[in-house]
């Protein structure tokens, strides 16, 4: 008796673990029927055999046709040829009384009267619920929906889908999507709740990668394919993956735009990204299935307290058992294509990839951009044009919107401050920056020392100042602001702070005035007075 060997066994016994039957099993591994029932009933996975009774046999009939016909008392004999004869011979007889029956259950339909009409809607597409709506309601139907169903599935051919299935080289292809894991206890709900259930497949070997999470985003979508890349040991050419917003931002059949980040990230990995057509899943068949296989299999009926627990299940479902089995396509164990697969994988560069923000600044007049409360430089040429920023840690990037080149990279600074490269401060000052000057001088005559002062200071960097300065205007009045770059000339400053600080300290002192609804005129007071003063000499004498 020949022995499997132990990977064989093993391979046996988990099919067998999951419900398969032993035809089946034999079918996918290619073993004998009794040698896959010996070593489940050896392993207990299998109930053992039973003794059966020895069925008893009919004795056999004389083959002389002059035989005398069965008695009482004699036993009966039988030509087992002639008794197979006869069954054949019985058996066309029955099929016809089924066939009769099935005829006259179609006729009882309920529908069997409207039969024109609902073939008319099912050959335009409808489904058995609209024909169903419109029998009640315009033909006065009495019967029931699952009638309508059960004849419409009858009457409408079911059409077999082609599909073509394809076929990748080892480390070609990966595929990428988002599942519905196990109901898992939210940490702060403290209810259950659906994560979402990451998986990276290879094409070739099928070996996958899973893992849940709660939330998603661009840059968790671009960490969980790290993960996978790490737990694989190196990345493919080509990832395939769905529209999804993480990984495309314009789903064109045609020309489909990625998502910055995460084209960023493949490029650092040397990957290049395949979206599907839009509404073509079966594109990415692998995986798909591969997200079906774990929520089938590993994940139907189970619920989980965390988070952490959902994901150590997964792991240690994925290498048991999904790692050892044998797929039904290649007829081959993963952990067995997983290892030809290995070695033509691209190895992973030395470092991992930076993530950052991307964000869209408007550059202002003064040819900066303000990121995170500080100030960067920018060529003079993008004044007033909107530029992309990546901000990272340490680093700031400042991207032409149309080029996608980098035009400037700077050091990242605190809140305040202000970073400005020599080569981008304006040569002249603009045209704008005399029109602020003008307009401005038009509040009076310290108002226009003050502006003219400022632009002989900073050139083309005055003009926030200025804009602010005519804000103080509009708020406070001419007057007070003329007085304000009165003080501040007669300090020798040129910070916009000081005057909005002489404003403020200025608009808290009570004024006096003399015009007033409750008080008198001045003609009133001195009649009082020449009275009161009457009254006092007469009291002298």
């Amino acid at each position: 008796m020949n022995e499997l060997s132990v990977s064989e066994q093993e391979t046996i016994l988990s099919l067998l673990r999951l419900g398969w039957s032993i035809r089946r099993v034999a079918r996918e591994t290619g073993r004998r029927h009794e040698t896959i029932r010996r070593y489940g009933q050896q392993a207990g996975v299998l109930p053992p055999a039973v003794a059966l009774s020895k069925p008893h046999t009919p004795a056999k009939v004389p083959t002389d046709p002059l035989a005398k016909p069965h008695t009482a008392g004699t036993e009966m004999l039988t030509d087992p040829v002639a008794d197979a004869a006869l069954v054949a011979i019985e058996e066309p007889t029955s099929r016809p009384a089924q066939n009769v029956a099935i005829v006259v259950k179609r006729d009882r339909s309920s529908c069997r009267e409207y039969a024109a009409f609902i073939e008319a809607e099912l050959a335009k597409g409808r489904n058995a619920t609209a024909i169903y709506q419109d029998l009640v309601e315009h033909h006065g139907y009495a019967g029931s929906y699952d009638a309508v169903k059960r004849f419409a599935r009858r009457s409408r051919p079911s059409e077999s889908k082609i599909s073509c299935r394809f076929e990748t080289a080892p480390g070609e292809e990966m595929q990428t999507d988002y599942g519905e894991g196990a109901p898992t206890r939210h940490p702060r709900t403290g209810k259950y709740r659906k994560p979402r259930l990451f998986v990276l497949t290879l094409g070739f070997s099928r070996h996958r990668f899973l893992k849940a999470v709660w939330n998603s985003s661009a840059q968790i979508w671009c960490e969980l394919h790290e993960a996978g890349f790490a737990y694989f040991g190196g990345v493919t050419e080509i990832i395939r993956l769905d529209n999804l917003r993480e990984g495309v931002i314009d789903p064109d059949i045609y020309d489909p735009e990625l998502n910055g980040l995460y084209a960023a990230m493949l490029s650092h990995y040397n990957i290049v990204a395949a979206p599907c057509r839009p509404y073509a899943p079966d594109l990415k068949g692998k995986v798909e299935s591969a997200v079906g296989h774990t929520q089938r299999t590993a994940l139907k009926g189970r619920t989980f307290e965390s988070i952490e627990e959902h994901n150590a299940f997964l792991q240690r479902w994925n290498e048991r058992w999904a790692f050892t089995r044998i797929h039904g396509t290649t007829k081959r164990q993963v952990r067995d294509m997983f290892e030809e697969e290995r070695s033509a994988l691209t190895a992973l560069p030395g470092t991992r990839f930076e993530y950052y923000q991307i964000v869209e600044r408007r550059v202002h007049g003064d040819a900066h951009i303000e990121v995170g409360g500080a100030y960067y430089s920018v060529p003079p040429r993008y004044v007033g044009t909107i530029v992309v920023v990546h901000v990272g840690t340490l680093w700031l990037r400042i991207i032409d919107s149309r080029s996608k080149l980098c035009v400037r990279e700077h050091v990242a600074i605190e809140r305040g401050r202000r970073r400005t490269v020599e080569s981008d401060v304006p040569k002249q000052t603009p045209p704008q920056v005399f029109r602020l000057v003008a307009h401005v001088g038009g509040a009076g005559p310290s108002c226009r020392a003050f502006a003219g002062a400022l632009e002989a200071d900073r050139g083309a960097l005055a003009l926030r100042p200025l804009f602010g300065l005519i804000d103080l205007i509009k708020r406070y009045g001419a007057q007070p602001v003329d007085r304000a770059c009165a003080l501040a000339m007669s300090a020798g400053s040129l910070r916009l702070r000081f005057i909005r600080k002489a404003l403020t300290i200025n608009a808290l002192q009570p004024t006096l005035i003399d015009q007033h609804d409750l008080i008198e005129s001045i003609d009133t007071y001195r009649k009082h007075f020449a009275v009161l003063a009457k009254g006092a000499a007469s009291d002298d004498q």
